[in-house]
């Protein structure tokens, strides 16, 4: 293979030079006879502008996989198939532990306890996600192999489902919780290989259907939970029901995706350079070195908009689905099979928005896109802080307007979750996408340990919690608009993109 890839450079290399030797040409033909000369020919070769430059890059995405051999595009595809997988095993994970989760909490103990334990169970698994994040993105920056810390999240994914399904106390199960959480790290690594793997061009379309095989997890996994309803029976002495058996079949899905990775996940080539530069990482890795990196990266205004922005969306998402059940129920006398169906519908529309990203991207920059859900956004707040007021317990007139405010939030949340991931890897730089990644997804994680606990504690005070809700997607659409014309794309992504290194070491 790195025979191939050195091959591959270097006809890449010769045709730039043979495009650069043919503009040379052209110019010198149509300059005026008496200024080609020595003095003019070598500067005409050395201010080869960057729009030329910009314009050579620009037109290399277009056929990107036919500069690619075949052997490359397999692996190619592949690889991402194997990253859609797991993000598709991360919804069904979501979907089928946590309906669960609550029933399997209350045979350990009494029912008055099983909220803060439940909280307990949903805040450690984001924390050692958001911590491992970040630790797996820095590791896979400084050039440790992306399939040896994909297998390694694997693992803990495996072990976590493991003593879920055993669950001997609550203490277990909470335990079980927090080593599956560290599994959640191989998130940020996998989407800074997706930067790595795709152009700014094409990046949110690719990001799109990798988030989208999420959501479909999350459409499937209540299927499951059907399936567990009727199950009951002993296996190696352990009674299986359908609040430990999530469990199970999460160890056995993680398990059979681990030898998928095995065999069909393919890392970047990397040179005898690389190799000497990943040992250097190794031997110079201090935590002052990873926090210096975090630094740099964050004091950026533009990096720091994106992460406020992705707090925000998560805070807002993460605090309506604590509020709906039992503002439903109060307000409409709704109960579990209202709210499924509410959800299920929430998930189609989810997807369907996913599967329009794809096609109005290729038209619109990913600014725009996020922009224009923050509006969708502050629409739908600003609809629920007027009507609120006016809405009586146990009447159903204004369900109509409430169902609106759904569908809006809903509509918003794939558009600034893709946008504002695709951003961030375009304003970092292409050695820093892993810990870069790891940052965006601790700051989200926070997100969604504090937006439920926000939510719970003001469900006696909805219109309260929707007006401060709305007062920061204002903040967060303000943000926005401010830094509209910052956002940057680096000219060199689109070659990093789509070559591949070759050894120089001559």
């Amino acid at each position: 293979m790195n025979t191939d890839h050195i091959n591959y450079q270097q006809k890449i290399a010769q045709s730039t030079s043979e495009e650069k030797d043919q503009e040379l040409l052209t110019k010198s033909e149509n300059a005026p006879k008496q200024q080609i000369n020595s003095t003019s020919t070598g500067i005409n070769r050395n201010s080869i502008s960057t729009n030329d430059e910009s314009q050579r890059v620009n037109q290399i995405p277009e056929n990107s996989m036919n500069l690619l051999t075949p052997i490359e595009r397999r692996e190619r595809t592949l690889t991402l198939f194997v990253i859609g997988v797991i993000s598709l095993l991360t919804g069904i994970d979501y979907a089928i532990i946590l309906p669960t989760a609550w029933g399997y909490i209350n045979t350990f103990m009494q029912y008055h306890y099983g909220g803060f334990v439940m909280g307990i169970l949903l805040s450690v698994f984001a924390l050692s996600g958001a911590i491992a994040g970040i630790i797996l993105g820095y590791l896979n920056d400084i050039g440790i192999s992306l399939k040896r810390l994909v297998l390694f999240g694997i693992m803990f994914k495996i072990i976590g489902n493991i003593l879920y399904f055993i669950g001997i106390n609550i203490y277990i199960v909470v335990i079980s919780r927090l080593i599956a959480g560290i599994g959640m790290g191989l998130v940020p690594p996998l989407l800074a290989e997706l930067s790595r793997r795709s152009t700014p061009q094409t990046r949110t379309q690719l990001l799109s259907k990798i988030l989208g095989c999420r959501q479909i997890g999350l459409l499937v996994g209540p299927c499951f939970t059907i399936f567990f309803k009727h199950m009951k029976f002993n296996l190696l002495g352990i009674n299986v029901t359908m609040h430990n058996a999530p469990g199970l079949l999460m160890a056995i899905l993680w398990a059979i995706l681990a030898l998928l990775t095995v065999f069909f996940f393919f890392d970047l080539p990397t040179t005898t350079i690389n190799h000497n530069s990943v040992s250097n990482s190794l031997n110079d890795y201090t935590f002052l070195q990873a926090m210096k990196r975090v630094y740099k990266i964050c004091k950026q205004p533009v990096i720091i908009v994106l992460l406020i922005t992705s707090f925000i969306a998560y805070f807002n998402q993460t605090a309506l689905e604590t509020t709906l059940t039992p503002f439903t129920n109060q307000q409409f006398n709704w109960h579990e099979l209202q709210v499924s169906i509410l959800f299920a519908v929430a998930g189609i529309e989810i997807t369907l928005v996913y599967v329009v990203l794809h096609f109005i991207t290729k038209k619109y920059p990913d600014q725009s896109i996020l922009l224009f859900g923050y509006i969708i956004l502050s629409i739908a707040c600003l609809i629920a802080v007027i009507i609120l007021p006016f809405s009586e317990p146990g009447t159903k007139k204004y369900l109509p307007i409430f169902l609106i405010f759904v569908a809006l939030d809903i509509l918003a949340l794939p558009l600034i979750v893709v946008t504002t991931t695709s951003l961030f890897t375009q304003q970092t730089n292409h050695d820093e996408q892993g810990i870069g990644q790891g940052i965006q997804r601790f700051v989200i994680n926070v997100a969604t340990i504090i937006g439920p606990l926000y939510a719970g504690g003001l469900l006696q005070f909805t219109w309260t919690m929707l007006c401060s809700m709305f007062f920061i997607v204002l903040l967060g659409t303000f943000l926005i608009v401010a830094i509209y014309r910052s956002f940057k794309r680096n000219p060199d992504e689109e070659l990093a993109a789509l070559i591949n290194p070759t050894n120089n070491n001559r």
